[in-house]
């Protein structure tokens, strides 16, 4: 068997930033129900001998918890995804998609292709879970735009990018990176995501990040290369000892809030970063290029191991539902296009018969 697992999220919202103009007789927002079929269209015509699966966004249960922990220890400022504004703040675009999803949903349901959205999941985690079930014994694409799924990249495994009509597989991808799949993971624990939220080391972005785990392929394995040749209390700032470094993250602003909130008194190199910061001390010119980076890389390790987690997708869902397509309800579905005015779209719906 052949499956294209389907991002729905992912696609739905490209659809809805791409055609956002668009709208009915009646002034509602067609965008996301054009796009889509559009895109559905597309896919099924490219890989006619593929079954579809729509996959739709849960809220991560695991992220939240393990962020909210993280909040609450000092590791970061903020919680997984929270640096989102609240629905009736976001873009047009993004109304409309979150408006219009449910009878886009209806209407996939009516063509016939199968759904699945799991609470406690997000999309890449149940198509994670499903690749993982499924790639020994059959072919798969990922169809998504989203770099996350590199992770899943397997022999039996490749990515579609329906935006830049771009097929990833596993071998290229590797020979372009110097990594493997799995330890795109790494890469971003170390520079973190600043779209979910999620908090790596500071100044390290994925250039940097990349280079480190091709080196060292984890991101334990690289701070603990540094922990070997690199000491910032012996080597930096011979002045600060013992409590010190902890009395430097006491400093707040007049409000009697932290002055550094990121930083967090129990990891141990708090007082060099500060001083660094403050621009109370600089390195010497005998230290090698990039010492700054190794203090944050440092003090920032149990962030690291959190990001590492925050990014690393859920592949064993306990009970995942099985799915088959379903015959096409044409009259349901000759309703929704008129009433959406994407009647364009109808001379195509025979593939999926």
């Amino acid at each position: 068997m052949k499956y294209l697992l389907i991002d729905g999220n992912n696609l739905a919202i490209r659809a809805a930033f791409g055609n956002g103009e668009l709208r009915n007789s009646s002034g509602i927002s067609t965008g996301v129900h054009y796009g889509v079929f559009q895109s559905l269209i597309g896919l099924k015509n490219r890989f006619q001998d593929y079954d579809l699966l729509m996959v739709w966004d849960g809220k991560s249960a695991r992220r939240i918890s393990e962020a909210n922990d993280g909040v609450d220890k000092g590791l970061i400022r903020s919680g997984y995804k929270q640096n989102r504004p609240p629905r009736d703040q976001q873009r047009p675009e993004m109304v409309d998609f979150h408006e219009q999803a449910p009878y886009l949903q209806k209407a996939i349901g009516a063509l016939g292709i199968p759904q699945i959205r799991l609470l406690d999941f997000e999309a890449d985690d149940v198509i994670a879970a499903y690749s993982k079930k499924l790639r020994d014994d059959h072919d798969i694409i990922l169809v998504t735009s989203d770099k996350d799924y590199y992770q899943l990249l397997h022999e039996n495994v490749k990515m579609w990018d329906g935006k830049g009509q771009k097929m990833t597989v596993k071998s290229e991808w590797e020979s372009e990176n110097g990594i493997t799949p799995e330890m795109h993971v790494d890469c971003g624990a170390l520079s973190g995501d600043t779209g979910d939220n999620i908090f790596g080391i500071p100044s390290w972005g994925e250039k940097t990040a990349l280079k480190a785990i091709q080196k060292f392929r984890n991101w334990k394995a690289v701070l603990d290369d540094l922990h070997k040749s690199f000491d910032p209390i012996r080597d930096i700032h011979p002045d600060l000892e013992g409590d010190d470094f902890k009395k430097l993250v006491d400093i707040e602003t007049p409000s009697g809030k932290p002055k550094y909130p990121e930083i967090w008194e129990k990891q141990p190199f708090s007082g060099v970063a500060l001083a660094m910061e403050e621009k109370k001390w600089k390195p010497t010119k005998e230290l090698k290029k990039g010492v700054k980076a190794n203090i944050l890389a440092l003090m920032f390790e149990e962030r690291v191991e959190l990001a590492y987690s925050l990014k690393k997708m859920d592949d064993e869902i306990p009970n995942l539902p099985e799915f088959s397509s379903q015959p096409m309800n044409k009259e349901r579905l000759s309703e929704y296009f008129d009433y959406y005015d994407i009647q364009t779209l109808k001379d195509d719906l025979w593939l999926f018969e």
